[in-house]
């Protein structure tokens, strides 16, 4: 599982066991499937209560940084700790790279002195910040699950609202006023700590605009960084006044800057010589942001400057325990040291995340990018590893997945997705395996790999419907994707690969939740694996039930029913004539004689409905009646029929 500051303590939390799917009421709800949701667990979807009816694990102490100087902000931090111990939520605003997040993890750092506990929530590569996103992952953090289908407002307030004392930071927060208004009030007892480039928190008296360091802080960042005082002739040396509004004052620039020089020849040659007290002059040609990244790029260990590729390339912040799979070369996987020492990334939990000004040396550079496939090869590796670290961001396995459709290598592209989908589901991130999923499918087809790509429409369409669909569909899809289906399908392709067909094809509410609640009849069916050819007459049974889904959607009325239920019986009677085994024969004798009677008393009474009732609705209670008489026909036939498909 993807790590994330302050999550649960401990092991995820066991999921209650889970309850039968059941369709019912109005079928355009949000969040359920009746009011639960979904997790992908064990490779398999499953269904589990809803964050309302979870339990809340104690959240952990909030994480404690390093202690780091903050040169002018000591007060500022102490205000904000001042204001949260009050119960106020507060606001850290102000243009990108002026130092919010330092001032915020001060903050963590004071109140996690006081044991006060929380998450901090950082954001996600290649997700936007909506309110909905944001729902999702406080559902996350405070229930220790993954939720798949969006988290419902109203249940996630119920959810937490006996939560008290517990804090929650959002960095890099784009909520509106509006959406932070409603999410204030969704968690009445915690505080929040909001970093945001503009001032949007209800009540201008906890929102704190950050400023740039002013150029007396600034000369202490820079006397820090180097190591030693910096007077007026050591200031000059350094072109402190240009440099200082190159970097517009950021704290991260004049680091980067304070590294340059200090990888500077004339600075390594002065540091023979004894004493010194200012540094040599620096040309002003080289005061740039982009020259002084580019400087400490091209001067990188091979192994840094592979990572730091691979950090430019796939456009997602890595753990050092990803830098030698996602490259290939094991020795990568201490770089990530020298490349925060040269300030060229920044370091968040176990995290290395790329600077704005290293990725642009990184492009200016024109070096080759990180190979895709290695990548994908060493990521598939390492997923399988016994001992695998924790999932990264899942937004690599999309960005490497792009760059093998990039650079056309389509064979290794779907592979990669076939193995990519499941981790992705598992950290629930579902509109990522979505995307997964198209990309699968685009490779599938140009490397004529027939089997993946019958598995990604398919799949892509069932995960769709239990992510995105009503009641009904996602009823209905969860079933088909269960492990119980899946275990199914391993010991026989003809059940799941029929329900996957069924589920696919029906488009109409009531039809999808017939089949929703009847497919869990043939989900409880062991099927039993043949050994050597099928008992006589089989061949003939599956047929009945392989052209079913196919004339499903033609039974739009009552005789259309009834000629159904006649053309099953009569093929199933010519089954039972052929067998010569005494329980296939007296298995599908009698489908054949209850597909009679169901014809018979169709006949007899007819659709029961009235003369003005709607043509599609008559034909949805028809079809659905179709569908349960097929599932039947295929549960009885997988017991006594055995199949090696």
């Amino acid at each position: 599982m993807t790590a994330e500051a302050g999550a649960p303590e401990g092991p995820t939390p066991p999921v209650p066991d889970e309850p039968r799917v059941e369709v019912h009421g109005d079928n355009t709800g949000v969040i359920s499937i009746g009011s639960h949701n979904v997790i992908y667990q064990n490779f398999g979807f499953v269904k589990i209560p809803s964050v309302q009816d979870l339990p809340l694990p104690a959240p952990p102490v909030l994480p404690a940084p390093a202690r780091a100087d903050l040169f002018g902000r000591a007060e500022l931090v102490a205000q904000v700790v001042g204001q949260l111990a009050e119960g106020t939520s507060v606001q850290l605003y102000g243009e990108r790279g002026v130092g919010k997040e330092a001032v915020a993890d001060a903050v963590h750092r004071e109140l996690a002195a006081g044991g006060r506990r929380g998450h901090v929530l950082r954001p996600r590569t290649g997700e936007d910040g909506t309110l909905d996103v944001l729902y999702d992952r406080l559902a996350k953090v405070f229930s220790g699950q993954n939720f798949l289908r969006e988290v419902d407002e109203t249940m996630l307030h119920a959810a937490v609202a006996d939560v008290t004392d517990v804090h929650i930071t959002v960095i890099d927060s784009t909520l509106n006023r509006q959406d932070l208004a409603r999410l204030l009030q969704t968690f009445p007892g915690c505080t929040f700590l909001f970093t945001s480039p503009y001032p949007t928190l209800p009540g201008s008296a906890a929102a704190h605009h950050v400023q740039p360091l002013s150029p007396a802080a600034a000369t202490e960042l820079l006397s820090a960084e180097l190591g030693l005082p910096l007077g007026p002739a050591g200031l000059q040396n350094l072109q402190f006044d240009h440099a200082y509004r190159m970097s517009g004052g950021k704290p991260q620039r004049l680091c980067q800057y304070a590294a340059f020089i200090k990888g500077s020849d004339e600075w390594r040659a002065r540091e023979a010589r004894e004493p010194y007290d200012q540094p040599p002059p620096v040309d002003p040609a080289q005061l740039s942001p982009l020259h002084q990244a580019e400087a400490l790029t091209v001067a990188l260990s091979e192994p840094a400057r592979r990572v730091l590729v691979a950090l430019a390339t796939f456009g997602t912040p890595l753990p050092a325990a990803w830098f030698a799979p996602v490259t290939g070369e094991p020795q990568d996987a201490d770089a990530g040291p020298e490349l925060h020492d040269r300030r060229l990334v920044t370091y968040h939990g176990d995290t290395y995340h790329l600077t704005e000004d290293a990725a642009a040396a990184v492009r200016h550079q024109n070096w080759a990018a990180a190979d895709a496939a290695t990548a994908a090869q060493g990521l598939m590796a390492a997923f399988d590893a016994p001992d695998a670290p924790p999932s990264p961001d899942a937004h690599l396995l999309l960005a490497v997945a792009r760059a093998l459709r990039d650079t056309r290598q389509w064979a290794p592209a779907s592979r990669f997705v076939r193995a990519a989908v499941p981790i992705a589901l598992a950290e629930g991130r579902g509109q990522l395996a979505l995307q997964l999923y198209v990309l699968g499918k685009a490779a599938a087809t140009r490397s004529g790999m027939k089997d993946d790509l019958k598995h990604y429409v398919r799949n892509e369409k069932l995960t769709r419907n239990l992510l995105e669909g009503d009641k009904a569909a996602a009823a209905a899809a969860l079933l088909v994707l269960t492990p119980a289906v899946g275990h199914a399908a391993a010991h026989g392709g003809k059940v799941a690969g029929y329900l996957g067909k069924l589920t696919a094809t029906l488009s109409t509410k009531a039809g999808v939740t017939v089949a929703a609640v009847s497919v869990a009849a043939v989900t409880a069916t062991g099927v039993v694996v043949a050994t050597s050819g099928p008992p006589a007459g089989c061949d003939e049974a599956h047929q009945v039930s392989e052209v079913g889904p196919d004339r499903l959607k033609a039974v739009r009325t009552s005789p259309d029913l009834v000629a159904l239920y006649r053309h099953d019986a009569t093929d199933l009677g010519a089954a039972a004539a052929k067998a010569t085994d005494t329980e296939v024969k007296s298995t599908l004798q009698q489908q054949a004689d209850e597909a009679a009677s169901l014809a018979d008393k169709q006949q007899r009474d007819g659709d029961g409905l009235g003369p003005d009732v709607h043509p599609d609705v008559r034909a949805a209670l028809m079809m659905g009646k179709a569908t349960t008489h097929n599932i039947q026909v295929v549960s009885a036939v997988m017991k006594v029929c055995p199949t090696d498909n």
